[in-house]
C-alpha cells in the first residue's frame, strides 16, 4: 500500500509525541512491506528515519518569527498551495494519513478529497481547536472556552473536516474532545505501544524522583519545583531532565538538573531514578503519552496528575498512580506509592506489533 504520513515537523524517534509516532509508524510500515512516503512542514531536525520526505517550507517555525507568522495566516485561510498540490500529486498515495498540521493546515484534506484519496487522521494535540496547541495560555491557566480568535480560526480549518474518513485519538478522552469537530468520520482509539527493557529495580522506599520533558508551566513543572524543597528535607532528590522556558527558575533549588537526554543517556535517566513523574496541569493527550510508557519501560512507578489522557493510565497499568497536581499532593502520594507491580504492565496493552495492527486495520476501513 501506498501511504502518505504527512507531519508538520517530519519524523523524529528522539523527541516525543507527534514526531516519535510518525517516525515509529513509518518504520514499523516499511518492515511490513508498505510503500511510505513523508511530506512535512518544516526541515527535519534529525534523520531517523530513511523515508521519502518532501519538505514545504524552508523555515521552522520553532526558529522563526516569521514562519510562525505565516503559519497562523495559513490557518485562516486553510487553501491548498500549489506546492502541496503538487507533493501530494507527486506521491500518488493510496491512502493520506495526517497528524499535527501547523505549516501545512487541513488544506492537505481538501486536496486529498479532489484525487479521491481516502484520510485517516491522529489526534495528538489541540490544534483543530487551539492557536497555541494546548488549550492554555503562556501562562498555563486554561484558555477561555468562548474564545472569539481560536472559534473564527477552528471554524475555517474545519470546513475541510468531512474529508476525513478515519480519525484516531491516542486516547479516548482526544476523540471525546473533538467529537463535534469531526462527527462524520469513525473514531478509534489506539493508544501507544509499550515495550519492556530489561534494567536495574528502582529502590524501595524512593530515594530519588524523576522527570523528563519539556520545561514548561502546563507540564507542572513548577509545582515539582516547589515540591523539590519538602522531598530534599525529607532525603529525596528530585532529578529533571529536558529543555524549555523554565530552565533559568531551577537554578538556587534543591532540584539536580541533567540536561537533555537521548538514547543510552535517557535510559540511564530513567534508571536512575526510582520513580518517575508526570505532573501536567495542561489537559494531556496521550493515554498514555510517551512520558509515562519510558518510565513503565524501564521498570519505574509513575506519578500522574490525571489531567486529560492521564486520567486514563491507572486503569491501564497497576504502576501508575494518580496525584493531587499540587505539591503537598505529589509528597503525599509519593510516601503512598507501593512498588509492587512496578514491571507488571496490565494485560492486553498493546506491544508495537498490535500497534501496527491496528494501523493497517484503519488503513483499509479507509480505503473500503
Amino acid at each position: 500500500m501506498k501511504i502518505l504520513l504527512v507531519n508538520a515537523n517530519g519524523a523524529d524517534d528522539s523527541a516525543g509525541g507527534a514526531e516519535r509516532y510518525t517516525a515509529d509508524l513509518a518504520s514499523g510500515l516499511l518492515a511490513r512491506g508498505h510503500d511510505v512516503q513523508l511530506l512535512a512542514a518544516a526541515p527535519s531536525r534529525a534523520e531517523t528515519v530513511d523515508v521519502p520526505t518532501t519538505v514545504l517550507h524552508r523555515t521552522d517555525w520553532r526558529d522563526s518569527i516569521g514562519r510562525r507568522l505565516a503559519n497562523r495566516a495559513a490557518d485562516f485561510r486553510a487553501e491548498p498551495s500549489r506546492r502541496l498540490e503538487r507533493a501530494v500529486g507527486t506521491a500518488t498515495p493510496e491512502v493520506i494519513h495526517t497528524g499535527t498540521l501547523p505549516g501545512i493546515t487541513t488544506a492537505v484534506w481538501e486536496v486529498a478529497a479532489r484525487t479521491e484519496i481516502p484520510v485517516v487522521h491522529t489526534l495528538h494535540d489541540y490544534y483543530l481547536l487551539c492557536a497555541r496547541t494546548t488549550l492554555t495560555r503562556r501562562d498555563g491557566s486554561a484558555c477561555p472556552r468562548d474564545g472569539t480568535y481560536c472559534a473564527l480560526r477552528s471554524r475555517r480549518l474545519l470546513r475541510h473536516g468531512r474529508f476525513v474518513s478515519q480519525l484516531i485519538g491516542v486516547s479516548a478522552h482526544m476523540v471525546e474532545v473533538h467529537r463535534t469537530a469531526l462527527p462524520l468520520a469513525t473514531a478509534h482509539v489506539v493508544r501507544h505501544p509499550l515495550e519492556m527493557i530489561p534494567g536495574s529495580s528502582p529502590n524501595r522506599p524512593p530515594r530519588t524522583i524523576g522527570y523528563i520533558g519539556r520545561l514548561e508551566r502546563e507540564k507542572g513543572v513548577e509545582l515539582l519545583i516547589e515540591a523539590a524543597g519538602q522531598l530534599h528535607a525529607q532525603g529525596v532528590t528530585v532529578r529533571i531532565a529536558g529543555a524549555g522556558s523554565l530552565r533559568q527558575a531551577l537554578k538556587g533549588t534543591p532540584v539536580e538538573y541533567v540536561g537533555v537526554v537521548h538514547g543510552r543517556g535517557k535510559q540511564q535517566f530513567l534508571e536512575s531514578c526510582d520513580v518517575g513523574v508526570v505532573p501536567s496541569l495542561w489537559l494531556e493527550p496521550g493515554g498514555p503519552p510517551y512520558s509515562v510508557l519510558e518510565w513503565l519501560s524501564a521498570g519505574r512507578p509513575v506519578l500522574v496528575s490525571g489531567r486529560g489522557g492521564l486520567a486514563e493510565v491507572p486503569a491501564l497499568f497497576a504502576a501508575v498512580h494518580e496525584f493531587e497536581p499540587t505539591p503537598d499532593g505529589l509528597v503525599a502520594a509519593l510516601h503512598e506509592l507501593d512498588h509492587d507491580g512496578a514491571r507488571d504492565p496490565s494485560d492486553g496493552h498493546a506491544d508495537r506489533e498490535r500497534w501496527l495492527d491496528d494501523h493497517d486495520h484503519i488503513y483499509g476501513l479507509a480505503r473500503a
